[in-house]
């Protein structure tokens, strides 16, 4: 009796209901919440985030540098130079764990990264976990500046990587300042938790196998998904979060990249976009309670969608934006070409 007749007076003083007797469901007032625990204006703080289990780890000073696929390693390759420019042009790392073509990758990427101006480009490839637990090659990351997982099947990774005396090498070199970059499936194992498999380019249903598994655990509370936009994988990165809104989705369009630093906030390059779907304020999802042919539900839950020069804090869940042609200019810097190519032009125009 006093519930009812608090809800009633909370409707005289606010002119709303929730549910035609004067009371707000559990949904709603749930929703009022979240939708004034956010800050409306540019100029007001976000409020503070409750630390998640996993935030008591120890800091990290180096960066991620995570690409959604297909980078371009032929021409600008502006993604791979950023690689380079990161590692300061010192030594980088290519594992080809994930590949069922390993020599085929190590030639591509040796010769990009070479043409960049890497000089120490050295080949990590692994056949079989017993060949890491008798002789890791742990001299490969004492003198390296970069670590490079390339793209294949990421249970690869995991299964003859992750746990070995090298994996927590380099982990310790990343937590020191080193950089670590992954494309495609190199991508998916940076998080603790990786999407291996899913249907894409439809609605998420609840019963599809969207199967799921431990990752590296290089980048806290995300799940990463690659190939985005191309294979059309919204829906199952949606049924990603929804199994677990305390992750932040992060999908990532081909040739396209989000550099994270010290894994407090990430910008974006490259040609695509990055999809940010934030579950945290969900108030509503079926995905526990209807039959498995059914399709997902998923209420109040947030999409950012951020392109070159846009950036994102992890731990506030605010994007920020800086014009792209910006990043353009700063980025053409770091490249002897389009220095040159400027210089002509200027000329030409004089």
């Amino acid at each position: 009796m006093a519930r009812s007749t608090s809800g009633t007076k909370r409707k005289s003083k606010t002119g709303q209901g929730g549910n035609g007797n004067g009371k707000l469901g559990s949904e709603g007032r749930a929703l009022r919440r979240s939708q004034t625990a956010r800050p409306s204006g540019a100029t007001r703080a976000p409020p503070a985030r409750a630390a998640a289990p996993t935030d008591a780890r120890r800091p990290v000073a180096g960066r991620l540098i995570i690409i959604g696929g297909h980078e371009d390693r032929e021409n600008d390759r502006l993604i791979l130079r950023q690689v380079t420019d990161c590692a300061k042009r010192g030594r980088v790392v290519v594992c080809t764990v994930a590949s069922d073509v390993p020599g085929e990758l190590w030639k591509t990427y040796e010769r990009a990264f070479r043409e960049l101006g890497c000089a120490d480009v050295v080949h990590l490839d692994i056949e079989r976990r017993a060949d890491l637990m008798l002789d890791p090659p742990l001299h490969l990351i004492e003198g390296a500046d970069a670590f490079f997982f390339t793209g294949g099947g990421q249970l690869k990774i995991t299964t003859r990587f992750a746990g070995t005396r090298l994996c927590s090498a380099v982990e310790e070199f990343y937590r020191n300042g080193g950089t670590v970059a992954g494309t495609s499936a190199g991508a998916a194992v940076m998080a603790e938790t990786m999407i291996v498999s899913g249907p894409s380019g439809e609605t998420h249903k609840i019963g599809e196998a969207l199967q799921m598994a431990p990752g590296l655990g290089f980048i806290r509370d995300v799940i990463v998904d690659q190939h985005f936009a191309e294979r059309g994988r919204i829906g199952r990165l949606l049924g990603a979060v929804a199994q677990n809104p305390r992750f932040i989705g992060l999908g990532i369009d081909e040739d396209t990249a989000v550099i994270v630093e010290r894994e407090e906030r990430f910008s974006v390059i490259g040609a695509g976009a990055a999809y940010i779907a934030d579950a945290e304020d969900v108030t509503y999802t079926n995905v526990a309670e209807e039959e498995t042919s059914r399709a997902l539900s998923l209420f109040n839950v947030r999409l950012h969608v951020l392109s070159q020069g846009d950036s994102y804090d992890l731990r506030s869940r605010q994007p920020t934006h800086q014009f792209a042609k910006d990043v353009d200019e700063r980025l053409a810097r770091t490249d002897p070409r389009q220095k040159g190519a400027s210089h002509s032009e200027a000329h030409a125009g004089a």
